[in-house]
């Protein structure tokens, strides 16, 4: 068999069975009914506005009996803005009695969000304010949507135009109805195995393939989730990703519903210390960069104050203490936690591996850190660390109802991680071809590479498609050498590729994004190519010391601007070796030549050479 070393995950907590999104609604109101679901602001710097269970829950029925009674049973229905509480109302009414709802990124730019319309085939879209002038264009050129529906209680202006049409208003339209006895929304049935959620992977609009994903696909997960995760009734989450990505709209939303958790609505990322403050979240669902900032943050403020040694040794001992069964650690980081709200227990972040040093810091005082590991495919969890298992630099284990293998696995046991359960996807929409690439023999294939060790935990080692093959056959894994990188003090981000010479050997080639602050600490200025090439050199000569020959850096460059990423801060490898690849075709170079130079400037040189001719 080519699959080896499956696991399957078990439950450790007993949990109520929900076999779709409408019964998970019931659910929560029969027994969260008065508790508050939501808290959030229509506006940044407005009052707190918040929604009990009971509340919510008759939004989504009020809302989805005005769009049936619109006709528009059976209908796609695109949804596209910020987090806001009209979002999860529209996409929860949708996929409860109307049709397929199609999430889109708000990040989009105007012409993939026409594109991604009509290759889903939406007849609805609703859309935040932000996107009023999008919408118009949109509608002056396609005549398959029929509705255009704005979020924003401000929304009177958009009144009387054909097809347009207010949130607010369809909302008190549906509460009428309801209470005149319309009941054909309420009472409508669910196919829980048919396609309810349409959603687009990172890409664009031209290559990216939707993922169709059935009640049954995400309540699996919900299911998987809740046998291992224990949250009290009550508690906080802060939603903070965009709740298009399947993470956080499954982790982040569906999940803490599920438990009765309390959703505060994040008001940005410029607001996100201040949101923590005030919301005071018991858990807090993020990608790993969100918690580096955190921490870095709050290292550099501990240095401020010359403390940072001091909490160092105090760590060590509280470590210690903790391993005896004696755990003060968040009554003695009191003052770290504050800033966090003073109530964070519990990260769960996925997205990308965490750097072992951040999880470490945030167990050290007294925050669990879960690592999760998923794609949008598999709804989007199938592993993570948990109540009872978690270890640094692992994905933990198979969510209870899921089991994972190594597809051909070397003498080693590396190989493709592969999955199978309820939470795998029906498929492709309109790709068959891409479908049956990657479910085979009732196994998704995922396009990671790991192994599993002794202690049944998984360990994901790079992407098929990241991985740089060399002549010799031997491989090398970008994120490996990425790691060793980031880890210096000066640097962002980096991004290694291979460049194949003529001859068919392949050089191990980095770009690097220095942390100008850091960096003008260490040489006269950010300015100083020649002493930066030197800081440079030498790291990366250290670096290479600790690697195979065979996976030593050979060329790198440098530079300040952050790296293309997507909304889930995933780097967009192709996009950024496409770029690099244009930059030396037009400077009439290569890597060699451009070796030890800020990739910065030679836009520059660039841009100032088109200028002049």
């Amino acid at each position: 068999m080519y699959i080896t070393n499956i696991i399957e995950g078990k439950p450790y907590y007993k949990t109520a069975q929900i076999k779709d999104l409408k019964e998970l609604l019931h659910y929560c109101r029969s027994r969260y009914g008065d508790k508050v679901a939501f808290r959030y602001r229509n506006e940044p710097h407005s009052e707190v506005e918040s929604k009990t269970y009971t509340q919510f829950v008759r939004d989504v029925e009020y809302f989805g009996s005005s769009l049936l009674n619109m006709g528009m049973k059976g209908c796609r229905v695109a949804i596209i803005g910020e987090n806001r509480y009209e979002w999860v109302v529209s996409y929860l009414s949708t996929v409860n009695g109307i049709g397929v709802a199609v999430p889109l990124d708000r990040m989009l730019p105007p012409n993939e969000i026409e594109s991604m319309l009509e290759r889903s085939g939406a007849e609805v879209l609703v859309y935040s304010e932000s996107f009023q002038d999008v919408a118009e264009n949109i509608a002056s050129n396609n005549d398959t949507v029929r509705a255009f529906i704005c979020m924003n209680e401000k929304s009177d202006e958009i009144l009387g135009k054909p097809r347009f049409y207010s949130f607010y208003n369809l909302l008190k339209a549906g509460q009428e109805l309801v209470e005149n006895g319309y009941n054909e929304y309420v009472n409508s049935q669910i196919d829980r195995e048919a396609m309810s959620i349409l959603l687009f992977t990172s890409g664009t609009s031209a290559d990216s393939k939707a993922v169709m994903l059935s009640h049954k696909n995400v309540c699996a997960d919900i299911a998987g989730l809740s046998g291992v995760v224990y949250c009290k009734p009550g508690e906080s989450v802060l939603s903070v990703l965009p709740l298009h990505h399947t993470f956080e709209n499954t982790c982040g939303l569906l999940f803490p519903l599920y438990l009765g958790l309390t959703i505060s609505i994040c008001d940005g990322l410029k607001y996100f210390s201040k949101n923590l403050a005030e919301y005071k979240p018991d858990l807090l669902v993020g990608v790993p960069l969100i918690f580096d900032k955190l921490k870095a943050r709050m290292v550099s403020e501990l240095k401020k104050k010359n403390l940072y040694k001091k909490v160092r040794i105090l760590m060590a001992l509280t470590n210690s203490l903790s391993h005896v069964g004696i755990d003060i650690r968040r009554k003695i980081y009191k003052q770290l936690l504050e800033p966090l709200g003073g109530k964070l227990r519990v990260i769960v972040t996925g997205g990308a591996a965490m750097e072992p040093q951040t999880a470490q810091w945030f167990e050290n005082i007294g925050i669990k850190v879960y690592q999760g590991y998923g794609l949008t495919e598999t709804s989007p969890v199938v592993a993570g660390g948990n109540d009872r298992r978690r270890k640094k630099g692992t994905c933990g284990e198979p969510l209870p109802g899921v089991a994972i293998g190594i597809a051909h696995a070397d003498r080693r046991g590396f190989g493709e991680i592969v999955v199978k359960g309820d939470n795998v996807m029906l498929g492709y929409w309109n790709n068959p071809e891409a479908t049956s690439e990657v479910l085979q023999d009732g196994w998704f294939h995922t396009g990671d590479l790991g192994f599993i060790d002794k202690k049944g935990l998984i360990h994901v080692t790079g992407r098929v498609k990241s991985m740089i093959v060399l002549k010799n056959g031997k491989k090398v894994f970008p994120e490996e050498l990425e790691s060793h990188i980031n880890k210096l003090g000066y640097v962002k981000e980096s991004f290694v590729w291979g460049e194949t010479r003529k001859d068919g050997t392949v050089e191990i080639c980095l770009k690097i994004i220095l942390d100008k602050e850091k960096i003008a600490s260490l040489v006269k200025s950010p300015e100083d190519d020649n002493s930066i090439r030197k800081l440079l050199d030498a790291a990366i000569k250290d670096i290479n010391k600790l690697m195979p020959v065979y996976k030593s850096i050979k060329y790198y460059v440098f530079g300040y601007e952050e790296l293309i990423k997507t909304t889930s801060l995933k780097i967009k490898r192709y996009v950024e070796l496409a770029q690099i690849r244009d930059l030396l075709n037009k400077l009439a170079t290569n890597i060699k030549n451009a070796a030890g130079k800020n990739i910065d400037k030679l836009k520059e040189m660039m841009a100032k050479s088109v200028e002049e001719y």
